[in-house]
């Protein structure tokens, strides 16, 4: 009877030290509040004032605008409105222009409005540099009230227009997109048409990539290395023969070891026979290198 009362008080003492223990922990716990509209919440990462948003707005660095805007997301302050919305047209800095819209198409009631004097500048101001930057905000909103606008843009008479339209597309992402790029394609400007190629894997519902082919015969040799390489990326089969006569006899080099690579890649009968038949008498050294790793990928199978 002795022993079980004794282990009976043991018992009873242990359980009130770990009652007392987790009422401790309980209360030393980190305190937690519900999700405020007043900014970041984390220990140690309180959300700047307005004051302090306004400050790094009219005088801050790219770096230290990022670091307030970011812990400033939720924060409301009206009159950083008109500030940011003249930075996406001003600025100079494109991280501060981006970092901008950023901030801007999170704003409910401030963002839409915004977006509306893109829409106009981008297709009517007389600044093409207004212009421009307008485009590239619209993308930056990934609004898709912004694709008429940026379809506009991409036919404007300035090329930095056009190409910021392009990439404005690009980053909307949106279906509507895909007409507006495989026309840019197309583009007399060289620099439209290499913007076109550097965005166009990044499109939703782009499904038919027929619009490279004819770019493998590009005026330009880096768009037609470039083009290459996206047929080899796609496994583009229908563009074996063209690229077939791309290694056999394109004067740059370039464009020869992007054939290659993507002959290689594509797998077929056509392709791998001519990459034999080329390293016979290709000479340059980088393009002899892209012909034996082509000639190492799997062959596609019939």
């Amino acid at each position: 009877m002795k022993l079980s009362h004794t282990c009976l008080l043991i018992t009873t003492i242990a359980s009130s030290s770990l009652l007392m223990d987790n009422h401790s922990s309980a209360q030393t716990a980190p305190e937690t509040r519900e999700y405020s509209r007043k900014g970041e919440l984390s220990p140690g990462a309180e959300a700047p004032t307005p004051d302090a948003m306004l400050a790094a707005i009219e005088r801050g660095s790219a770096v230290s605008l990022r670091a307030t805007l970011e812990y400033g997301e939720r924060v409301v302050c009206q009159q950083c409105v008109p500030l940011l919305e003249k930075k996406l047209l001003s600025s100079g800095d494109a991280r501060v222009r981006e970092m901008s819209a950023w901030w801007l198409r999170r704003q409910p009631f401030a963002g839409p409005a915004v977006l509306k004097t893109m829409k106009q500048v981008a297709t009517s101001d007389p600044s093409a540099e207004r212009r421009a930057r307008a485009a590239e905000a619209l993308g930056e909103f990934m609004d898709p009230h912004g694709l008429a606008a940026l379809t506009a843009a991409a036919k404007d008479a300035d090329v930095g227009v056009r190409v910021a339209a392009v990439r404005g597309l690009a980053r909307l992402n949106n279906e509507g997109s895909v007409p507006a790029l495989t026309g840019a394609l197309s583009d007399p400007a060289v620099e439209v048409r290499s913007a076109t190629l550097d965005v166009l894997m990044l499109v939703a519902g782009l499904r038919d990539f027929s619009a490279l082919l004819p770019l493998l015969a590009d005026g330009d040799a880096g768009v037609r290395a470039h083009a290459a390489r996206l047929c080899g990326e796609l496994r583009l089969a229908s563009a074996e023969n063209a690229l077939s006569a791309m290694l056999t006899g394109d004067p740059a080099a370039s464009a020869r070891k992007a054939a290659a690579w993507s002959l290689g890649r594509i797998g077929g009968a056509t392709g791998r026979s001519t990459l034999g038949q080329r390293r016979a008498v290709e000479t340059d050294p980088l393009v002899l290198s892209a012909i034996a790793v082509a000639e190492r990928m799997t062959p596609r199978t019939p």
